[in-house]
C-alpha cells in the first residue's frame, strides 16, 4: 500500500532537479567565481534542490488529495441521504466521483481498494483507518476516528460526513484567502532573489574592473563565498518566514 507521506520523485522530476541544479551552478560558477571549479558545489545543491521540490510536490499531492476526499464524503453523503446502506453509498458515491473527475484521482484509486476490501468482509472502520494512516492528512485522520467510533456505537453518519466536508472546504477557503493575501509578497520576494544576481552581471558586464579583484585569488573567492552564504541564509528565512501553514 502506497504511503502518501514520502513522496517519490519519478524520472521526469528528477531530470528536472538535475536541469535547475546545473543551470544554479553554472550561475553562480561565473557570477561569484568567473571558474569553472565553482560547478563543485552542483552535488550538494542537487540534494537541496531535490528535497525542496519534493516538499512542494508532496504538499501540492496532499492539498489535492484533500480536495479529493471532501468530494467524496459529499456524493457518499448524498448516497446516504438516498437511502443507500453504508456500504453500498461508498459504492455509488465512488462511482458518482469518477463520472465527475475520473478513475485516475488518487481517491478514486483508494476508494476502489476499499470497496474491494470491504466485499472480502474487512471491516469499513478499518481501512478508513489505514487511508488516513497512510495519507498523514490531518482531517482525514480525524475523520476516521469519528467515523470508526459512529460505525461501532451508532450515529448520524450522513451528519459526520456533511460535517467532515465542511471542515475541509473550510479550512480551504482560509488557505486560499491566505495564499491571495501573500501573493504579492511571494511576488516581492522572487524578485528581490534575483537583486543580487542583477547587480553582479551588470557590474560585471558595465564595469568589470571592479569586481576583478574578487576573482582568481584565494581571498576573493572567500569573501564570495561569504557573500553567497549570506544570500542562501536570507533566501531560506524568506522561503520560511512565507510558509504558512493552516
Amino acid at each position: 500500500m502506497k504511503d502518501y507521506k514520502v513522496y517519490l520523485l519519478n524520472w521526469k522530476e528528477r531530470f528536472l532537479c538535475i536541469l535547475i541544479t546545473f543551470g544554479i551552478t553554472g550561475v553562480i560558477s561565473w557570477l561569484f567565481y568567473r571558474s569553472i571549479y565553482g560547478m563543485a558545489g552542483a552535488l550538494p545543491l542537487f540534494f537541496l534542490v531535490k528535497r525542496i521540490i519534493k516538499n512542494y510536490l508532496c504538499r501540492k499531492r496532499k492539498r489535492d488529495m484533500l480536495f479529493q476526499f471532501r468530494e467524496m464524503l459529499q456524493f457518499i453523503s448524498g448516497a446516504l441521504k438516498a437511502g443507500y446502506s453504508m456500504e453500498n453509498a461508498f459504492v455509488q458515491g465512488r462511482e458518482e466521483y469518477m463520472e465527475l473527475y475520473g478513475q485516475k484521482t488518487v481517491m478514486a484509486e483508494e476508494f476502489g481498494s476499499i470497496i474491494r476490501q470491504m466485499k472480502l468482509n474487512m471491516p469499513l472502520e478499518q481501512l478508513v483507518e489505514e487511508l488516513a494512516r497512510r495519507s498523514g492528512i490531518e482531517e482525514i485522520a480525524s475523520f476516521s476516528q469519528v467515523f470508526g467510533f459512529a460505525k461501532r456505537s451508532g450515529g448520524d453518519m450522513m451528519k459526520i460526513f456533511q460535517d467532515t466536508a465542511e471542515k475541509i472546504r473550510q479550512k480551504s477557503d482560509v488557505e486560499r484567502e491566505i495564499e491571495t493575501v501573500l501573493a504579492a509578497k511571494r511576488t516581492e520576494q522572487r524578485i528581490m532573489d534575483l537583486v543580487p544576481f542583477g547587480i553582479l552581471f551588470y557590474v560585471g558586464v558595465t564595469s568589470p574592473e571592479f569586481l576583478q579583484p574578487l576573482y582568481g585569488n584565494l581571498l576573493g573567492a572567500f569573501v564570495m563565498t561569504l557573500c553567497l552564504l549570506g544570500y542562501a541564509t536570507a533566501f531560506l528565512l524568506a522561503e520560511k518566514i512565507l510558509d504558512i501553514q493552516v
